[in-house]
């Protein structure tokens, strides 16, 4: 888009920042500042005249920079604009040049789309360059707990992962964030999880009163499966490492057939249980005992107890990955 106006350098007491800033934090303005006083203003600033002053529609930072200087004058680009083409120019101005974070992108969006009711998100995603779904997914994220939202701002979670959480109710959402947080997932792991517990959910037909109990329970079954994935995996990389490096002992040891032997037994044993943890880790949920993954999440046993499986003893919980693994898929 191209709007003719004129170059003029202003009084900096006669402009005004707009009602409107996109960005939540204008950081950096000493760095910027500097850079002004070395080098000069590059690109002059897009004002608009508004009664008795003029606005910024594009360059908030560059003019507190030169406020920051005590610069008299600032060289700015006067384009006469409305509110909708104003606020456009500026929306392009930030995404193009990536200024804003991911959720003051979806606060923009959304203003556009259902504040000021200026088009829909088609028409928006043609005059900033970006796809519809891109659109969409930015304004998706405003459906999340606010504390979420800090997080992507943190970039301690991103969209990506956070939009796969919409599925859940609020407490779920945030109570899986500390999870995610701590235990950085895939979006595909994350969606993985998300599905599946909701399944549980939907074929256990809770109650409305029991709806986020059940939710919170089939994210805690689902995380503690994914740490047990997790360390199965590692344990069947490292395992498979030491095969490698046990290869190249093995292709080293070549006149000492009796020490070749011998080593081969154990290139077998090392072989057999590689296969013992890749089974372990296919026939994990399914032949996992429900009430070891559940006893976490169930208010019933907070005291730390689980019933096996197979009476109604109680037996410490502490105890009861030991109970599992002998008892239990090792078998």
């Amino acid at each position: 888009m191209s709007y003719p106006g004129v170059l003029q350098e202003i009084n900096t007491t006669k402009i005004r920042h707009p009602t409107h800033q996109f960005r939540m934090n204008l950081d950096g303005l000493n760095e910027l500042a500097a850079s002004i006083k070395e080098h000069g203003l590059l690109q002059p600033i897009v004002v608009r005249p508004m009664q008795h002053e003029y606005e910024v529609v594009a360059g908030n930072r560059r003019l507190d920079a030169i406020r920051l200087l005590r610069l008299r004058k600032i060289s700015t680009h006067i384009i006469d604009l409305t509110d909708k083409e104003a606020y456009e120019v500026a929306l392009v101005e930030n995404v193009q040049h990536k200024t804003m974070n991911p959720i003051e992108e979806a606060v923009a969006f959304g203003q556009y789309v259902e504040s000021y009711g200026w088009g829909g998100m088609s028409e928006l995603a043609k005059h900033i360059g970006r796809s519809q779904e891109f659109v969409t997914r930015r304004i998706q994220l405003l459906r999340l707990p606010e504390r979420i939202r800090e997080e992507i701002m943190c970039q301690r979670i991103t969209p990506s992962v956070a939009l796969e959480m919409l599925p859940l109710d609020k407490g779920a959402i945030e109570e899986f964030a500390d999870f995610v947080i701590k235990n950085p997932l895939t979006r595909s792991e994350i969606r993985h999880i998300v599905k599946v517990s909701k399944a549980k959910s939907d074929e256990n037909g809770p109650t409305n009163y029991e709806d986020k109990s059940s939710n919170s329970k089939g994210i805690a079954c689902e995380k503690e499966l994914y740490l047990l994935d997790k360390a199965l995996r590692k344990t069947i990389a490292v395992m498979k490492s030491t095969m490698v490096n046990f290869d190249d002992i093995l292709n080293n040891v070549n006149e000492n057939w009796i020490l070749k032997e011998l080593l081969m037994q154990y290139r077998l044993i090392i072989h057999g249980d590689i296969d013992t943890f890749l089974k372990l880790r296919k026939r994990l949920r399914v032949k996992i005992p429900k009430d070891y993954l559940g006893f976490l999440a169930d208010d019933t046993l907070a005291g730390k107890q689980l019933y096996k499986p197979s009476g109604d003893k109680v037996i410490d919980a502490d105890a009861s990955i030991h109970l599992w693994a002998t008892k239990g898929m090792w078998q």
